[in-house]
């Protein structure tokens, strides 16, 4: 019998996409946007909530890349968009344990936030 609640691969797949930071943003935006496309008017409040968690991620990695270039040193990007990708993966496990637990700091922000995400 399986208890996985809808949307459950859904929300994986959102958090897996973070992955890609290291190879291009755009690739990343993308594999994120085909997830939240996917859970369109399929009302799964599982993915639902672990897709606006990974959109506030995908927001906070967008602003680290678009800033990084006044960053003194290319490391401290490196070491932000590292810190974004542990967030996604406590978001990937929490999905995976079937949990709707809020990133620490500023999950309950991005579940405010970005509610037109049904």
């Amino acid at each position: 019998m399986n208890n996985d609640p809808q949307g459950k691969s859904l929300a994986l797949f959102a958090y897996a996409s973070a992955i890609l930071l290291y190879f291009h943003l755009i690739v990343f935006v993308a594999a994120l946007g085909v997830a939240i496309l996917l859970n369109l008017n399929k009302n799964q409040p599982f993915a639902t909530f672990h897709h606006r968690q990974m959109l506030g991620i995908a927001c906070i990695a967008l602003l680290i890349s678009a800033f990084s270039n006044i960053l003194p040193n290319g490391w401290i990007a490196f070491v932000l968009i590292s810190l974004i990708i542990f967030m996604a993966i406590l978001g990937f496990a929490d999905a995976y344990k079937n949990q709707t637990t809020p990133l620490p700091y500023v999950g309950e922000q991005f579940q405010k936030w970005f509610t037109f995400i049904k």
